[in-house]
């Protein structure tokens, strides 16, 4: 019995001096939160896809499909696919080397475009410049029109007038390229331009180089400014194909991983033309449908490369997964065929990833 109370005696003791710690310890002890996993948390592969990459989630409504209309051609307004598509780049207006704009070519269809734009929901912004005029460098013209703070402020007035005459919704400056020794001017005449555009609530948006070192011609100060880039990922490398699938994504990785871009203002530009001829995709299947099908044929005894209805859908896949939007140029190069066309493929893709 001695043996029993003694034991019920050691084991009381234990208990209390147990009860006793957290007393003793007071405020040196700090709770400790144990997080235990959300069993409500989904886990679609698709939504962490998504969540994965910087900025928004990108919607069927806000995946941008960014198409340019030349200026050299007759009035094809009509053709145009306006359902298909979010915005249309006018292109060119052309600065000169004293800061002004010279008047575009053709007002009666620009008036006609912008009106049946707007009547189809589809935005239309001036593009500006281009690779050349007449044969010469745009490059060097940009550069004098911008060697001053007051030729800066005077071609960016020269844009601003031209978006106010004829009501376009904003402008998409394609200088190629502003390099290292002009790219303080660049920032000084982006500068005027976006805050004339923003007291209007219009877009600024830039053509880019699809990579490389020329691609640090964009400032981080300019790219800070723009709404999106279009990013021309063609006309790379002839032999292999100048805009295959792989060099695409290349282009696009290196704004949205390299420059570090929000994935919504990257726009992956893609070729409706073939190289090195430069005739367009419709021409391409005109007379062999089964060439929308590949990335090469030969014409003319050349063989040409481009991309077909296969390499369009995974570059547009690509595109709703990584980046916000996809740039054509240009728009009346594709084949009038439903079932051919290249940008009907983007827009069903689009729909099939993205409408949900």
């Amino acid at each position: 019995m001695k043996y029993h109370s003694r034991l019920f005696k050691i084991i009381l003791v234990i208990v209390l001096c147990i009860t006793m710690i957290p007393i003793y310890l007071g405020s040196q002890v700090k709770e400790t939160k144990v997080f235990l996993p959300d069993t409500n948390v989904k886990t679609n592969l698709k939504e962490l896809i998504k969540s994965n990459v910087s900025g928004p989630v990108i919607t069927f409504d806000s995946f941008k499909r960014v198409a340019y209309y030349p200026d050299w051609y007759a009035d094809v307004v009509d053709d145009v696919p306006f359902s298909k598509l979010t915005h249309i780049n006018y292109a060119f207006a052309i600065p000169t080397s004293d800061g002004n704009i010279r008047d575009l070519e053709d007002t009666a269809i620009v008036n006609k475009l912008i009106s049946t734009s707007h009547n189809n929901g589809v935005k239309v912004l001036i593009a500006v410049g281009g690779w050349s005029y007449n044969g010469y460098p745009l490059e060097d013209t940009f550069a004098k029109a911008t060697n001053t703070d007051e030729k800066c402020e005077k071609l960016a007035n020269s844009i601003l007038n031209i978006i106010d005459t004829y009501g376009f919704d904003g402008a998409d400056i394609d200088w190629e390229y502003p390099r290292k020794k002009t790219r303080s001017q660049y920032n000084v005449f982006m500068t005027y331009l976006k805050q004339g555009l923003d007291s209007r609530g219009k877009l600024l948006t830039a053509a880019v180089v699809g990579n490389g070192s020329i691609g640090y011609g964009q400032t981080d100060t300019v790219l800070n400014m723009l709404d999106w880039v279009n990013v021309m990922a063609y006309d790379g490398n002839d032999s292999s194909g100048h805009s295959p699938y792989d060099f695409a994504v290349e282009c696009g990785e290196y704004w949205t991983k390299t420059r570090g871009l929000n994935k919504d203002k990257v726009v992956l530009g893609v070729p409706f033309y073939e190289r090195p001829n430069w005739a367009s995709y419709a021409d391409i299947i005109e007379n062999n449908s089964a060439n929308a099908y590949k990335d090469s044929t030969v014409m003319n005894g050349t063989t040409v490369y481009y991309n077909g209805i296969n390499t369009m859908k995974d570059k547009t896949s690509w595109a709703c997964n990584n980046v916000g939007g996809i740039m054509i140029w240009e728009i009346m190069m594709d084949s009038k065929n439903e079932q051919l066309s290249l940008l009907s493929t983007i827009y069903d893709t689009t729909k099939e990833l993205l409408d949900k």
